[in-house]
């Protein structure tokens, strides 16, 4: 119950005083729970302390008593980030890839590594993980992180940018196509629309 009572506290406070609350914690020599292990890696991370969040929750990663959801955060949204700050994209890389040791892929983390593979100048290799977004089944059941356009509009968008740098228009128009089915009116469709007509002649 008192952890219970802790935790409700810990999540009431500010960011500041959250971080604050674990460093006490930590130098009156407790253990963080593993939640509380993710919490503080995120807060370290909101402030921009990036070396402390990454040796936070590598360590929470190797707690066997963490809830795979959490892990699977833990990769995709503070530690994988965490490396993209400090400019380690290969480390940004190997932390989303560690998430498929743990399940089967998930639509937000293939969509990260499409996007790490498209700023390396690699389309092909980024068109594949963003395809993989769109096989991947919606499911919210998990409790874990959930972002809706994963599985559809950022694949789509991303996909025709991959194929007109590979210079195959069609493919890249029919993918902007069903990017435009899903966001019409989107500022990066209107722009995509007006560029394959102007380019290719395509409407």
């Amino acid at each position: 119950m008192r952890e219970k009572r802790d935790e409700i506290i810990i999540l009431r406070t500010t960011k500041a005083e959250k971080n604050r609350i674990y460093e006490k914690m930590l130098a009156g020599g407790e253990t963080l729970e593993p939640r509380h292990q993710l919490y503080y890696g995120r807060e370290l991370y909101y402030h921009q302390r990036y070396p402390e969040t990454e040796a936070v929750l590598v360590e929470f990663l190797k707690n066997p008593s963490g809830w795979l959801e959490n892990k699977i955060d833990a990769c995709l949204g503070t530690l994988g980030q965490c490396y993209r700050k400090m400019g380690e994209r290969k480390s940004a890389l190997e932390a989303f890839l560690y998430s498929l040791t743990m399940d089967v892929p998930r639509a937000e983390i293939c969509c990260e590594v499409g996007e790490i593979f498209l700023e390396r100048e690699l389309p092909r290799q980024a068109a594949y993980w963003y395809g993989q977004a769109l096989t991947v089944p919606s499911d919210k059941k998990k409790g874990g992180f959930f972002m809706a356009e994963c599985h559809g509009f950022v694949p789509y968008m991303q996909l025709c940018v991959c194929y007109d740098k590979m210079e195959c228009p069609e493919q890249a128009f029919f993918f902007h196509k069903k990017a435009m089915e899903q966001k019409p009116e989107d500022p990066g469709v209107l722009y995509d629309q007006k560029y394959f007509r102007e380019k290719y002649g395509l409407a």
